[in-house]
C-alpha cells in the first residue's frame, strides 16, 4: 500500500509520537509511507526520516485556506501514487475531507481523532470554537471513508460533538522492543524519600495544580518525597510560584523539555508515576510508564479509563480531588508490595493491549478493508489516481 499521513506539525505530542512509533513498523512490512506536514514545526522529522519515512512540508498557507491545502495534498498524493490519505488533528482533517468532497483525488480517506477538543473547559469556548465545530461536523461526516479514535472517550466525544455515527477505536501503540533496548526496565528500590515523576506538558488540562495541592497535604502529614516534573509549557512559572507558596520548592524540580529517551530514563527512576489530568484523549505517558513497570496513579478521565484497571494495573482517583490523590500516593508510599504488584501488572497490561505489532496489524487490516470498499465506488475525477 501507498499511504500518506497528513498532520499539523511534527512537534512533540501524542499524535506526532503515534506516527514516529507506527509508521516505521508499517514501512518495515513493505508499505510505502509518506508524511505531509502543514507547518514548519519539524522536531520529529529527523527521527522519521532516519527510519526511512519521507517527510514533506506542504506549501505555506493560512490555516483557514482549506481549499488551497486540499489542492496541495491532492497534488502530493498524485505525485507519489498514494492510495490512502490518513489525516490527524483539526486543519489537516478538514483539508483532507475536502480532497474527498471536491473529488480532487481518488484515494481513500481516513481520520484519527486524538483529543476532547469540544469538551467543556478543554479549549477556550466562544464563537471561534463553535464555528470550528460546525465546519468539522459538515466536512467529516462525508469526507472520510473511515473514522478512528484513540480511545473510547474520544470516540464518544466526537460522535456527540460532530453528530458522527461510526467511529472505531484503535489505541496508540508503544514499541516495547525499543523501550527495552534502552535497558531502563529495572526493579526500583524505594528509599525513605519517595521519588514521584510527573511526565507531561505544563498546561491546565494536565492537572499539575491539583497534584501540587495533594503534595502540600502529604508534606503536612509528614511524608517525605521528591518530585520531578518532566516537561515544559506555558504554566511553568505559575507552577513554580505555586510550589514556593506551598513551601514545596525544595522538593519539586522542573526539567523543562526533554528528548524522548531522556524522558523515559527519567520516568524509569520513579517510585511512583502520576498523571493528574483533567482532560486526556489517550495518555501515552501512562502506557510508557507501565511499560517500564512503574506503578501509576491517574485520574479517572478520558482515555486513561481505557488504559488503567483500577487496583490492578494502577490506581485511579477522581479528577480535581487533591485529597483523594494524596491518599492514593500515601497508600503506595506505605506498601512496597503494592508498588511492585501494580508495576508488574501494568507491564503485562501494555503487552496485551498496546504492543506495537498488534496495533500495526490492526491498522493495516483497516487500511486494506477501507481500500477495498473505496475501490468498489464510482471512480472520481478523470486523470486523478
Amino acid at each position: 500500500m501507498k499511504i500518506m499521513h497528513v498532520i499539523e506539525s511534527l512537534g512533540r505530542g501524542g499524535a506526532e509520537q503515534l506516527l514516529v512509533t507506527l509508521l516505521p513498523a508499517m514501512q518495515r512490512q513493505g508499505h510505502e509511507v509518506l508524511v505531509a506536514v502543514r507547518t514548519d514545526r519539524l522536531a520529529l522529522a529527523e527521527t522519521l526520516e532516519a527510519a526511512g519515512v519521507p517527510v514533506v512540508q506542504l506549501p505555506a498557507r493560512h490555516k483557514w485556506n482549506l481549499p488551497a491545502a486540499a489542492l496541495a495534498i491532492s497534488r502530493l498524493a498524485n505525485q507519489h501514487g498514494i492510495e490512502l490519505i490518513h489525516a490527524h488533528l483539526y486543519f489537516p482533517a478538514q483539508a483532507t475531507a475536502l480532497v474527498k468532497l471536491l473529488r480532487l483525488h481518488s484515494a481513500a480517506t481516513v481520520v484519527t481523532f486524538h483529543n476532547l477538543a469540544y469538551a467543556n473547559g478543554a479549549n477556550r469556548g466562544g464563537l471561534r470554537l463553535l464555528l470550528k465545530r460546525k465546519l468539522a461536523a459538515a466536512l467529516c461526516r462525508t469526507g472520510f471513508d473511515r473514522k478512528l479514535a484513540v480511545s473510547e472517550a474520544v470516540a464518544s466525544h466526537y460522535r456527540a460533538a460532530l453528530g458522527l455515527e461510526r467511529i472505531e477505536v484503535v489505541h496508540n501503540p508503544v514499541d516495547l522492543e525499543a523501550i527495552d533496548s534502552l535497558q531502563l526496565h529495572k526493579v526500583k528500590k524505594f528509599t525513605e524519600a519517595a521519588h514521584i515523576v510527573v511526565p507531561g506538558r505544563l498546561v491546565p488540562e494536565k492537572g499539575h495544580t491539583d497534584l501540587l495541592s495533594a503534595l502540600a497535604l502529604l508534606r503536612d502529614q509528614g511524608q517525605v518525597f521528591t518530585v520531578t516534573v518532566a516537561g515544559d509549557g506555558p504554566l511553568r512559572e505559575t507552577l513554580r510560584q505555586q510550589c514556593c507558596e506551598a513551601g514545596l520548592q525544595e522538593a519539586v524540580s522542573f526539567t523543562g523539555a526533554l528528548q524522548y529517551e531522556i524522558l523515559l530514563a527519567t520516568v524509569a527512576t520513579a517510585d511512583i508515576v502520576v498523571i493528574p489530568s483533567r482532560f486526556e484523549g489517550f495518555g501515552l505517558a501512562v502506557v510508557e510508564a507501565m511499560a517500564l513497570s512503574r506503578p501509576v496513579v491517574v485520574t479517572a478521565v478520558g482515555g486513561l479509563l481505557d488504559i488503567v484497571e483500577d487496583g490492578v494495573s494502577g490506581l485511579m482517583v477522581p479528577c480535581r480531588q487533591p485529597r483523594e490523590l494524596a491518599a492514593a500516593l500515601q497508600r503506595l508510599m506505605a506498601s512496597p508490595a503494592l508498588r511492585e504488584a501494580l508495576g508488574c501488572a501494568g507491564r503485562k497490561r501494555v503487552e496485551n493491549a498496546f504492543a506495537l505489532p498488534d496495533i500495526a496489524a490492526t491498522m493495516i487490516g483497516l487500511y486494506r478493508e477501507t481500500l477495498a470498499i473505496n475501490q468498489t465506488r464510482v471512480p472520481l475525477g478523470a486523470g486523478k489516481r
